[in-house]
Parts: structure tokens; sequence; C-alpha cells
């Protein structure tokens, strides 16, 4: 019987591997696969040539290597100016619901809660409109607003669960000491918060880099358009070119990929905090 746990947590976890790593060592098969060799006949798993011409040519200066790396910079904008203005709200919000009593604060958090399930398709088409009447459109900013507003209620829930997990008398020590209301926020409850703000800031980091439908339909230039819009544009009606696709993708996977790496902890401990408590 122990030997058979054993050999049933290796099959789980060799399952595991395959369908997370499985595509990504795809993807980078065919980001060096030549383009005659894709599709024919008798290829297998793993190809016989490798060449690297898909990375040269997105490194090389042309138009589709600057338009790649432009669109990269431009993810990586919205999403600073995302954290910049998401982290902050998101923690005071989370401070008052949590720590503060007042009329209508559960209702409130239950509103938040449904907020969470609107999909996007039944909000982006009005904001479109406001966005157009208010001459908005292809505006970095205006566009890190609306992904702020859409993470916005995930973390506020997340924050504010952690909070609960406080104990009250350490704040109402520190308040009476003569730390007063925001003296106890900054010496107490923000440093004991960092796991979770970072947790926030690296969810908040990973959906912002991956987003295709919001930009898509309010962010048409080349000046704010992100890097999953560029990446499908190489994709046309007359062809399409697997390998540089592919090779696109395995660039645009380094930035969230070492933030994932390096915050690793702080993910799964905020994560689990910051959902214990209702």
């Amino acid at each position: 019987m122990k030997y058979a746990k054993k050999a049933g947590y290796v099959l789980a976890l060799a399952l595991f591997l395959i369908l997370t790593a499985g595509p990504f060592l795809w993807t980078f098969l065919l980001s060096v696969t030549p383009d005659h060799a894709i599709f024919s006949q008798g290829s297998g798993f793993w190809p016989k040539e490798l060449i690297w011409d898909n990375y040269i040519e997105l490194f090389s200066g042309g138009q589709r290597g600057s338009r790649f790396f432009a669109s990269l910079l431009n993810s990586l904008k919205a999403t600073g100016v995302t954290l910049c203005i998401g982290i902050p709200a998101a923690l005071l919000s989370a401070y008052a619901l949590g720590r503060m009593e007042f009329k209508g604060r559960m209702l409130i958090r239950d509103l938040l809660l449904v907020t969470m399930v609107i999909p996007v398709m039944a909000t982006i088409i009005p904001l479109y409109r406001m966005f157009a009447q208010g001459e908005m459109l292809d505006n970095l900013f205006w566009l890190s607003l609306v992904y702020v507003s859409s993470y916005l209620p995930m973390a506020v829930w997340l924050m504010t669960n952690y909070f609960a997990t406080i104990p009250r008398e350490m704040e109402e020590a520190a308040f009476i000491d003569g730390c007063g209301r925001v003296g106890s926020f900054f010496r107490l409850i923000l440093p004991l918060s960092r796991p979770i703000i970072l947790s926030v800031a690296l969810i908040m980091f990973l959906s912002t880099w991956s987003q295709f439908q919001i930009p898509l339909i309010l962010a048409s230039s080349m000046e704010t358009k992100p890097m999953a819009i560029v990446i499908s544009e190489f994709v046309t009606k007359d062809s399409v070119q697997y390998g540089l696709v592919a090779a696109a993708g395995m660039l645009a996977l380094v930035p969230p990929a070492l933030a994932a790496f390096i915050f690793r902890k702080y993910l799964v401990t905020g994560m689990t905090n910051g959902s214990v408590k209702g």
C-alpha cells in the first residue's frame, strides 16, 4: 500500500509537469524549428534541425522586432502605472473595510464580490463609448485605470481578509502608545502586510501583462498596444509564421517568469493568508 501511494504521487507529479511544462517546451521547439519542417510528413516532436532565425529577426532591429520590443515597453509601462495606482488604492480601501466600523461596510464587501464575476465583455462596449467621447482612447494612463478597476475588487478582498488575521489588540496597543490611527497603520499594519502586498502586486503584474481583450478595444495605436496584441498581429489572413509567434511568446514570458520566481514565496503565503477569513 505504501509503494502504491508513492507510485500514485509520482504519476500525479509527472502528469502535472507534462500539463504545465509541456506547452512551454512545445512552444520553444516551434520557435527553433524551420517553417518547412513544422507540418512536414514524418516530423517528430523533436525537430531534426534547430534554427535561431526567429530570435535573430526579433533582435535584428527590423520592423517586426521593433514593434515587438515597443509593445513590450508598453506592457511594462501599463504594468507600472497599474501597480502604482492599484496597490495604494487597494491597501487603503482594504484597511477601511477590514479594520474600521461604519454603516454599510458589509454591503460594500458583498458588492465587491459581485463585481468580481462580471465578465469583461459585458462592460467593454460601454467603456469604449466613454473613452471615445472623453478622447481617452490610445492612452496608457487611462488604459491602466481600467486595469485597476478590474483588479481592485479581488485585491481589496484579499487584503481585507488578511487584515482580519492581525490581532486588534496589537493595533489598540499602538494606538494607546500615541501612534494614533494613521501612525498605527504605518508602524504596525503596513510592515505586517508585506506578504499580501507583494502577493497582490504579483497577481496584478501577471494579469496586466497578459491582458488581451481590453487593449484590443481601447488601444489601437503602436504607442499603446501591449505585447499580446502585437504578437497576435504576426498572424495575418495570408500567412501564419508559427515560429516567429512562438519565439515572441517565449521572450514575452521572461518578465512574468522572473517576477513569479523571485516573489513565489509571497504569492503562496499572501494567497493562503488572504483567503482564510471572510
